[in-house]
């Protein structure tokens, strides 16, 4: 599956690593370890079941170790040249795809949680593939759009390598029970297909098609269905689907402008769900306000932006198709994180890049952040054109 882009690495001195993006980013991760402890340290606290204490820092240390692998991951992939990696695209593709079935096995070494198995247990480390197979998946179909425009000429070739591995990666995902995460991929993919000038019957054949999927989706999981009416009516559903809802609406209105403070939001001790995963924006805008809220997105905003500057600066075809896809796959699934805090969109289970609590998600987002580096570090070579 290994798509080998036409640009050769460039003999040219490297570039040094863009200090502004690294600078955001540092900021961001060390960010997200205070909001990570301020929500966790109520549920960590509290005792085992076999009456062992608790450990205040448990969730805080996790993700610090797993900061400090995404950092040396940003130095190391930052010494690769982007054809390089898109040489590599594919195997890392299949990989992380094979990893990611493995959840649906059953076997021992498979986690659950909330009726959802997305997890490998390797010894000590637990892992969710189906992060590390996003961005896989935005490095192959970059590498294959860096071959040339997407048009009818070259659809069934490129286009249908690119349709395969999307679809086999999404219905993998929708058996894991993951709608948010397959509804992110093909939000991705659409947006990369565009980029890469797919236009007219067959951009809406494939937009028509991934529409059809998702009412499948919801169709045959009531849940999900029931999620859906939920978010048009929560009062009504407020002992059931709608509980989240209104508890996340709750704990933002609290925060009112200037928050009440750090660690001192009420909900997270025991009402408001997964506060430090998927509802910790919620926890931020509760301690922190409107104010520490809107300068969050604007952080957020910030590295989104400097990493499509890259996308745009970079002068090889496959350099802007990586650099743009993770950018892309920072800014939706950052928008749909925040729009089920503030209801928005219906729940999915999307983490903050970032700031959330999971170590795959951080290191994920991390070594996107290293292709991203990448590009900027080679982005002389090669010649500019899209």
């Amino acid at each position: 599956m290994a798509a080998v882009p036409s640009e050769q690495p460039s003999e040219r001195s490297l570039r040094p690593l863009h200090g502004t993006l690294l600078s955001l980013v540092f900021g961001i991760v060390v960010l997200g370890l205070v909001f990570v402890f301020s929500a966790s340290f109520p549920t960590a606290s509290r005792p085992l079941a076999d009456g062992t204490p608790g450990d205040s820092y448990h969730f805080l240390r996790l993700q610090a170790a797993h900061a400090i692998i995404g950092f040396l991951l940003v130095v190391v992939i930052s010494l690769l040249h982007p054809v390089t990696i898109g040489r590599v695209s594919g195997s890392l593709f299949l990989l992380t795809l094979v990893l990611t079935a493995l959840t649906l096995t059953g076997m021992s070494f498979v986690r659950c949680s909330h009726g959802s198995c997305r997890w490998l247990q390797l010894g000590p480390f637990r892992l969710q593939p189906s992060e590390f197979a996003k961005l896989a998946l935005i490095l192959y179909v970059a590498a294959n759009l860096a071959k040339g425009h997407l048009n009818a000429r070259n659809f069934r070739s490129v286009g249908a390598r690119i349709a395969l591995a999307s679809l086999t990666l999404i219905a993998v995902i929708f058996l894991q029970k993951d709608q948010g995460m397959a509804t992110l991929i093909v939000l991705i993919t659409l947006a990369l297909c565009y980029l890469g000038h797919l236009r007219g019957w067959w951009l809406t054949m494939l937009t028509l098609t991934a529409l059809e999927a998702g009412l499948i989706g919801l169709m045959i999981e009531p849940y999900r269905l029931k999620r859906i009416l939920a978010f048009f009516d929560p009062v009504r559903y407020c002992s059931t689907w709608g509980w989240q809802i209104l508890v996340m609406k709750t704990t933002i209105a609290r925060g009112g402008v200037a928050g009440v403070g750090l660690a001192q939001c009420p909900e997270k001790l025991s009402y408001l769900p997964e506060p430090y995963t998927d509802s910790i924006f919620c926890v931020v805008a509760s301690e922190f306000g409107l104010i520490g809220a809107l300068a969050l997105l604007a952080l957020i905003g910030a590295i989104v932006f400097y990493v499509m500057e890259i996308a745009a600066e970079s002068r090889s075809r496959i350099g802007y198709f990586m650099a743009a896809g993770i950018g892309i796959m920072l800014a939706l699934q950052s928008l749909i994180n925040i729009g089920v805090a503030v209801h928005l969109v219906p729940v999915t289970g999307l983490t903050l890049p970032f700031i959330s609590y999971g170590g795959s998600s951080l290191v994920a987002c991390m070594a996107g952040i290293g292709v991203v580096m990448a590009v900027h570090r080679h982005g002389g070579s090669g010649q500019k054109q899209r």
